[in-house]
């Protein structure tokens, strides 16, 4: 089997409403780069790429990517990942660069799924729980009201799910009055807060404090991806855990993070950070250094395949995160609908791939020049 093309196509979704996250930023949509890989055998294998502008994505997978692809052997995914990744981003070892190989893999390994009539799990060890399915938390509760944000998490608990994340980051005062709203209305159910790198440490250690008050399950990315000395210094000062990971890149800037002792819980992002191959060995290799690896997504629904196929075949995950923002372009990139159970726990897929396709009517519906 030889690939005969890659190419990228562009999506883009209105929200109903902006999406608010710390420091008054805010989205009113979302966009997507979707990978297809073609071969001599018909298969199409797809996968996305992560990028706030999916042009970029798609000029480093059409330019850079798909005249040393066209002729492999899309089978051959280790050794692509190595070319890709070790080779052809040489000079940008973080960024668009990595997302991009990143659908790349993606689409690979939905190929070799779709090759071998298996999902992708199947294939990377099989189902690690052995029940098929896999705890979510709802993701995300973004900045509002508190009546409001308390409102609305009390009815995703009501629905099923054990934990509720929500955006905060705008001040102290401003997130404990959200803290208290939030925990009071969800009961029993975890409490997850990110920030979006919001803060300077100063005032992380003073907001970590607070947190500590309302037994919050973990405090995400309270400072830029760039102060891994803050994160450790965070974490050696407070008892809420700390999450952080889905603005990195690759094993080495995670063996960074765990070496320096600053995660509890890391979030590689299967988009971002060296697609499926990688995310699989950043999961082992947190596992090695006692960090619980807990999948950053936040994306369409071949993001959130390919992290449900990782979390399946790593016995070290706790957790999916899972989009519950009626997001257009979650549920109609799937082949078979998403199967959530009483109990917020969200069915494996099994058909064979990743269990995603791109249908003509999403790309006449969504895309974007």
């Amino acid at each position: 089997m030889e690939i005969t093309d890659v190419s990228v196509t562009k999506l883009r979704a209105e929200l109903d409403e902006p999406n608010a996250i710390s420091k008054g930023r805010s989205t009113d949509s979302r966009a997507a780069a979707i990978v297809e890989v073609e071969t001599d055998e018909g298969i199409t294998g797809v996968g996305e790429g992560y990028g706030p502008n999916p042009h970029i994505v798609e000029t480093v997978v059409e330019r850079k990517f798909a005249e040393k692809l066209v002729g492999e052997n899309p089978l051959d995914v280790e050794r692509l990942w190595e070319e890709l990744v070790r080779g052809y981003t040489y000079w940008d070892q973080k960024g668009q660069g990595v997302s991009a190989a990143s659908g790349v893999d993606m689409a690979l390994w939905d190929i070799v799924g779709k090759h071998y009539d298996a999902p992708v799990h199947r294939l990377l060890g099989g189902d690690a729980r052995g029940n098929g399915r896999i705890r979510a938390y709802a993701s995300d509760l973004f900045w509002d009201d508190p009546e409001a944000m308390a409102e609305t998490a009390a009815g995703y608990v009501e629905d099923g799910f054990a934990g509720v994340k929500t955006h905060l980051g705008n001040g102290r005062d401003a997130d404990e009055v959200r803290v208290e709203a939030i925990q009071d209305a969800i009961g029993d159910a975890e409490l997850m807060v990110d920030m979006n790198c919001g803060y300077e440490r100063p005032e992380a250690l003073r907001v970590g404090k607070m947190l500590e008050n309302y037994d919050v399950y973990w405090y995400e990315e309270p400072l830029s991806p760039y102060d891994v000395d803050g994160y450790a210094h965070l974490r050696e000062k407070l008892d809420v855990p700390i999450a952080t990971g889905e603005n990195e890149y690759t094993r080495w800037g995670f063996k960074r993070l765990f070496e320096a002792g600053a995660v509890d819980f890391a979030m590689p992002d299967v988009m971002r950070c060296g697609g499926v191959t990688e995310t699989k060995k950043i999961c082992s290799l947190a596992g090695a250094f006692d960090v619980t690896p807990t999948p950053h997504n936040f994306s369409t629904g071949v993001g959130l395949a390919a992290t449900l196929q990782v979390i399946a075949c790593s016995p070290e995950t706790e957790w999916l995160e899972l989009d519950v923002t009626d997001y257009d372009l979650y549920e109609s990139l799937l082949t078979s609908p998403l199967d959530v159970d009483d109990d917020g726990r969200v069915a494996v897929p099994t058909d064979p791939g990743l269990g995603v396709e791109l249908t003509d009517d999403v790309v006449e519906t969504y895309g974007i020049d």
